[in-house]
């Protein structure tokens, strides 16, 4: 009875001991991933992004993505990943405009959206009418749906 006994011991844990370093190795991986996450940089300063006019006045409506790099302080760099060639130069020049908090040297994405949802009211604390959700949206409307005449 007793060989039998441990001969099943045996076999349960030779049976669990994978599954259980599975569930390990799944733990070890989240944990890592967790820590492999960046940590994006905090915005301090920015101008208030504005629609472009030749845009606005014929009723452009669309969505730019940037790729933006950053020294730890300032952004150095700004790359085009998509986006119409009448609003992403506005776009550009915004996020160029952008001051961070200390930080590691970082590259992240920021989309840029331009939309006909009407005028928004300013924000009390940024005094700005976009909606800001830094550092990686940025939402620009205006009232003007249709080319003016």
């Amino acid at each position: 009875m007793r060989q039998f006994t441990g001969l099943l011991c045996y076999n349960i844990h030779m049976r669990t001991l994978p599954l259980l370093l599975s569930i390990g190795g799944l733990s070890l991986s989240l944990a890592v991933a967790q820590q492999d996450a960046p940590t994006l940089p905090t915005v301090t300063a920015f101008e208030c992004p504005k629609y472009p006019s030749k845009a606005e006045s014929t009723g452009l409506q669309g969505m730019v993505k940037l790729q933006v790099m950053t020294d730890g302080h300032n952004v150095v760099d700004v790359k085009l990943t998509s986006g119409h060639p009448a609003l992403a130069p506005d776009a550009i020049k915004n996020v160029r405009t952008w001051k961070f908090a200390d930080h590691a040297p970082i590259t992240f994405a920021v989309t840029y959206f331009y939309t006909h949802e009407g005028d928004w009211k300013r924000d009390k604390i940024t005094h700005c009418s976009a909606k800001m959700e830094l550092p990686t949206k940025v939402t620009v409307s205006t009232g003007h749906p249709f080319p003016t005449l």
